[in-house]
């Protein structure tokens, strides 16, 4: 029985684990800016990309 609770504690180890890896890779590629923040000069920038 003991190896049971040891192995479902590694099974959550593993889990949170394998979640930070998932969470920090979403927080560096889904950053939004939002229009109202963005200077005017940005903006056409981004205009003239879509082009």
């Amino acid at each position: 029985m003991g190896y049971q609770i040891g192995l479902i504690l590694v099974i959550i180890v593993v889990a949170i684990l394998i979640s930070k890896k998932m969470s920090k890779k979403n927080d560096e590629t889904d950053q939004l800016i939002f229009e109202d923040e963005m200077s005017k000069d940005e903006l056409e920038d981004i205009d003239k990309e879509l082009d």
